[in-house]
């Protein structure tokens, strides 16, 4: 009937509405502890000296003037710092960005930090379901790990390292790159 219809359709966007709103919840807790991951001395802003410790911990090599650019790109002040406010700037500037140019070489090491949950210094594909499934939910899921693993078997002891995660992650923009240049070629 068309009140069951109805009433199947309200409880699919009421859960799709509590979804949601329960990603970003999590999300903005985890950019926080990003955040405070990265932020080493707690002052409240990040500085090279500071990325390139976490980087060392977690086994990432980096030259200098690479962890500056990073800096650089989201430091809207130019004090050579990334504070809380660009820090979340640059994290909503990429994640709303559809086209694929906007500077991610800092989004994407806070995007390996927010999905190693236990903070071992490796994202496990259990600990990337999570957050990709709130984000592209079911229909996307398994493509996303595909990228990610090269698997979406749930069942997979494949863990990546920040170096594999960011390779992983730089393969899969690239791909997504020329997938937007092919497509705006043949509209001319």
């Amino acid at each position: 009937s068309t009140q069951t219809y109805q009433n199947y359709v309200l409880s699919r966007q009421m859960a799709q509405a509590a979804r949601e709103r329960f990603a970003k919840k999590n999300e903005a807790e985890d950019l926080l502890r990003a955040f405070r991951r990265l932020d080493t001395r707690g002052d409240g802003k990040i500085d090279a000296d500071e990325l390139s410790s976490v980087f060392r911990i977690l086994g990432h090599t980096a030259k200098k003037t690479e962890i500056e650019d990073m800096i650089w790109e989201v430091d809207d002040d130019c004090d050579m710092c990334v504070n809380w406010p660009e820090f979340q700037t640059m994290y909503n500037r990429c994640r709303q960005d559809k086209t694929g140019y906007e500077p991610r070489r800092l989004f994407n090491v806070v995007e390996f930090l927010m999905n190693d949950k236990d903070d071992s210094g490796t994202v496990s594909i259990e600990e990337a379901m999570q957050i990709l499934y709130l984000r592209f939910g079911k229909g996307l899921l398994d493509s996303h790990l595909e990228d990610m693993f090269g698997t979406s078997d749930a069942n997979s002891t494949s863990d990546l390292t920040l170096t594999e995660f960011l390779n992983s992650l730089h393969l899969s923009q690239a791909k997504h790159l020329r997938s937007t240049a092919k497509s705006h070629q043949q509209k001319r």
